[in-house]
């Protein structure tokens, strides 16, 4: 068992492998009587072509991560979720790009949550008549989201970003990945990457961090497992181009939304990717936000409404940054981002810029340090990026205003798309 101490921040949390291969870390929060665990596994929407040490290949339908997400709480006929509720704990669960989690939070016993946790994670109980049940509950919530304009702007942004990488399909799939789903492939899906060795489990919580690491030492040693085998994503050749220049759609809604996404290269190295990011926020956050003088001014003349917003994101093969907002004036937001993003590539950010968003995110570090879920999934994310959770934290001190302005330097925004929602005539005539 490893104690891990930061002295800067006043946080202990203690980490072990067990012999089953999972890695718990638990960490203590004294004086709270609430816990947040999650199990998690990096099995995400990007795992459409997996390869084995073998070099044996794996192939899922687009949304496969999610459908396993929703059969992993049936036991057989049976709803794990009432047995959380009945021990007064909610539970939930999520599937990204890049994982799949699944965590409770509880102020009463942390024992039999905690089991149940470990145990339904650890096992798949389904029917074939459950998998086709199930496809019409998830396609109605996929059909659910394509009414969301939001959610569509974002979903057409990245099929027009790339040609074959993943992130062009949803994480729930498509209507037709989803009826295409077999028992067979859930299953092979489940054996290959709910294996204990690929998982992390992660307890925020005021009790007694040995006491909770016995409990899962004791679950863990009820069970055996299947020799895991390494399991690897494979990734696509994805062209540097963007897939469409420009995509129109229209939808209910009673203004045009607009969205300018550029395409960015991948990195490699996870501490590079966290380094990047931290640079690029400053950037961003000087120029796009209301640290810009200009940015009232924007409101004011309805270039920028209310939505209205900006994100950036890497992994190992893929980057983008976008610009959103709902607008009449798509020309003048066009010229307003494109504009800004010159004067950031070339003139950097001052000293006093620096300081006052420095300030800032630490603030935000440490109020995050309070917050138990920022904390399992930040340790979740760090743990999967082979980083040190502290670390990471600690990045923000290491980052100097020149490296800030190197990184502008060398962005490349050469790729782009816009992407617009247009009302529906009908809709706004009927209105």
């Amino acid at each position: 068992m490893n104690k891990i101490v930061s002295d800067r921040y006043k946080e202990t949390y203690i980490e072990e492998t067990l012999p089953s291969g999972l890695k718990a870390v638990i960490w203590q929060k004294k004086g709270f009587e609430k816990s947040f665990a999650m199990m998690a596994t990096p099995l995400g929407a990007f795992d459409l072509l997996q390869k084995d040490e073998q070099g044996k290949e794996y192939a899922y339908h687009p949304g496969a991560a999610h459908f396993l997400e929703h059969k992993m709480f049936e036991d057989g006929e049976h709803d794990v979720m009432e047995d959380f509720s009945t021990m007064g704990a909610n539970v939930n669960a999520s599937t990204t790009y890049e994982c799949t989690c699944y965590y409770f939070q509880t102020s009463s016993d942390l024992e039999k949550p905690l089991n149940l946790l470990l145990d339904f994670t650890q096992s798949l109980n389904i029917t074939e008549r459950s998998v086709e049940k199930e496809k019409g509950i998830i396609i109605q919530e996929l059909n659910m989201y394509q009414q969301m304009s939001d959610f569509r702007m974002v979903a057409e942004t990245f099929t027009a970003l790339y040609h074959n990488h993943p992130l062009k399909h949803d994480i729930g799939g498509t209507e037709q990945s989803v009826k295409d789903m077999t028992m067979d492939e859930l299953l092979e899906c489940y054996k290959m990457n709910y294996h204990p060795s690929t998982m992390i489990c992660v307890v925020i919580t005021g009790k007694d961090p040995n006491e909770v690491l016995d409990i899962i030492s004791k679950n863990q040693a009820k069970k055996t497992f299947d020799q895991p085998k390494k399991i690897m994503r494979q990734s696509l050749i994805e062209p540097v181009d963007v897939f469409k220049q420009h995509v129109t759609f229209t939808m209910d809604i009673h203004k045009p939304k607009i969205n300018l996404a550029f395409k960015l290269k991948g990195i490699g190295d996870s501490m590079e990717r966290y380094r990047k990011e931290i640079c690029l926020r400053y950037l961003l956050d000087a120029y796009f936000s209301s640290v810009n003088d200009d940015y009232q001014r924007w409101i004011n003349e309805e270039i920028i409404s209310d939505f209205y917003g900006y994100e950036c994101d890497f992994g190992k093969d893929y980057g983008y940054l976008m610009f959103y907002t709902e607008t009449n004036k798509k020309d003048e937001f066009i010229d307003l981002i494109q504009n800004n993003l010159s004067r950031m590539i070339h003139e950097g950010i001052s000293d006093q810029v620096f300081d006052q968003l420095y300030r800032r995110y630490m603030g935000e570090n440490i109020k995050d340090l309070n917050d138990f879920e920022a904390i399992a999934f930040g340790m979740m994310r760090t743990y999967f990026n082979h980083c040190d959770f502290f670390d990471v934290y600690d990045l923000i001190d290491s980052i100097e205003i020149s490296e800030v302005n190197k990184t502008g330097l060398e962005l490349d925004i050469s790729q782009y798309t816009i992407v617009e929602c247009q009302p529906n005539r009908s809709y706004n005539e009927r209105q």
